[in-house]
């Protein structure tokens, strides 16, 4: 099973990484787009670090980016800056989604 998960707001990092952390242990692919507030989970070392993990994929909405001043160089190796492209496309290939 593919599990999206579209992320729009801010202070949920533990749910993030527990939902995904669930998962990838059940053998789950999971795939996330961070977009308006959501963006800002790019910019926590833990969050960031799930692109490391198989299975998990994780892009974001450049413009969101540039509206809350985050910059290309502030974007971790590992997450895709990307439009709603990426956005459409993990809603097209997941089985279930979630929206933080």
């Amino acid at each position: 099973m593919i599990l999206g998960m579209l992320l729009i707001t801010r202070g949920y990092t533990e749910d993030v990484l527990g939902l995904v952390g669930a998962a990838v242990r059940q053998g789950h692919e999971v795939r996330l787009f961070m977009m308006d507030d959501g963006v800002f989970y790019s910019q926590e070392t833990s969050v960031a670090a799930l692109a490391e993990h198989p299975g998990v994929e994780i892009s974001l909405c450049e413009r969101s980016c540039q509206w809350r001043d985050i910059d290309e160089s502030m974007i971790p190796a590992g997450i895709t800056s990307g439009s709603q492209m990426q956005n459409a496309v993990m809603h097209n290939s997941a089985d279930r989604m979630i929206v933080i």
